[in-house]
């Protein structure tokens, strides 16, 4: 069995080492590792080549990451049995690889899984890191609930049957798996395989680590990104059995913002006529459930602190990240509708 690991890397020096130090140390091991160091201007090229991988730069790429996997899926891949994309920063857990194999090979109808992924440790260790840590926990929650059942194959690392990439090269994409003119092209990928047919799934056997925006700012460009890339392919191909899904819980999303925004003008409106607010132990259940559900889940968080667990208990700092975060899709749901520019 044939595994073409393929790692676009533009500019990551800091990180490219560790990331192939991850994939030499798998109980699977690859038949090879591909590093797509892409436009890079700093020493990534060089560390790179150090380590027993094959090393390729794009040839004028201007297409970033879907760019740099079409390249190194065409000169390295095309043959291969299975191919696992994954993300210059992202470290997998040394039996990563077995269990994403595992996983896809278990079941004929499907084309690709994602690997679960945690927060990498952080040297600052801000609030923006420890609501993301926060944040991943929760998803991956979600996701066991709906017995891995996912919306995207994540681009922090994703295996996919090379077959299925074919197919999608030679029926959608007119030469090429990737979609070089989408924002999020792990998403697009994702309704490419479901639209020919293949369901698709996280791997519950394979753990990953990934870096996060270390900024407030940096990881509102990156939502940003993502929620325009995901309304655009979803306006893009309309109403299909594989995006009714991601437009009915943008539509739920409108409306519990909707929501949100009723009971602040309610409240608002109870406390300047002066008619006073009365709460009941019946109403205060809801919101018992909601901070044991948080606290339990913050407990699951990989090297949790009691940082993280305080988080969770006072509530009201991921309220007010819940309400940053919907602003972000907010933003670019405006923005697609509006056909405003939108970039990396």
């Amino acid at each position: 069995m044939r595994v073409v690991v393929l790692v676009p890397a533009h500019n990551e020096e800091g990180q490219i080492a560790a990331t192939i130090e991850s994939l030499l140390g798998q109980t699977h091991r690859p038949h090879r590792i591909v590093i797509a160091v892409d436009n890079s201007t700093d020493e990534t090229l060089t560390i790179a080549q150090q380590y027993p991988v094959t090393v390729m730069e794009t040839l004028g790429n201007t297409a970033r990451k879907a760019g740099a996997l079409n390249q190194a899926w065409w000169r390295h891949a095309r043959d291969a049995d299975y191919v696992l994309t994954m993300d210059a920063d992202t470290v997998l857990v040394p039996t990563a690889l077995e269990g994403l194999v595992e996983a896809l090979s278990a079941d004929p109808d499907r084309g690709a899984v994602c690997a679960r992924y945690w927060a990498k440790d952080s040297a600052t260790r801000g609030l923006a890191w420890r609501l993301q840590r926060l944040e991943y926990a929760r998803y991956d929650d979600g996701r066991d609930l709906r017995r891995w059942k996912v919306q995207v194959v994540s681009g922090a690392a994703s295996l996919y049957r090379a077959d299925v990439l074919r197919e999608v090269s030679t029926r959608v994409r007119g030469g090429l798996p990737w979609d070089s003119k989408s924002l999020i092209e792990d998403y697009a990928l994702t309704l490419d395989i479901k639209t020919l047919g293949h369901t698709v799934g996280a791997a519950p056997g394979a753990h990953v680590l990934t870096d996060t925006p270390a900024t407030f700012g940096q990881l509102w460009r990156q939502r940003l990104r993502w929620g325009r890339g995901g309304v655009d392919e979803c306006r893009k191909r309309g109403w299909t059995p594989a995006t009714r899904r991601d437009i009915l819980a943008y539509f739920l999303f409108g409306a519990s913002s909707l929501l949100r925004l009723l009971w602040v003008a309610y409240v608002i409106a109870l406390i300047y006529l002066g008619l006073g607010l009365a709460m009941s132990l019946i109403g205060l259940i809801p919101l018992v459930v909601m901070w044991v559900d948080r606290v339990t889940s913050a407990w699951r968080v990989p090297g949790r602190a009691w940082e993280d667990v305080l988080l969770s208990a006072l509530l009201i700092v991921e309220d007010v990240y819940g309400v940053f975060l919907e602003c972000c899709t907010a933003v670019a749901v405006v923005g697609s509708f509006r056909s405003t520019s939108q970039d990396w």
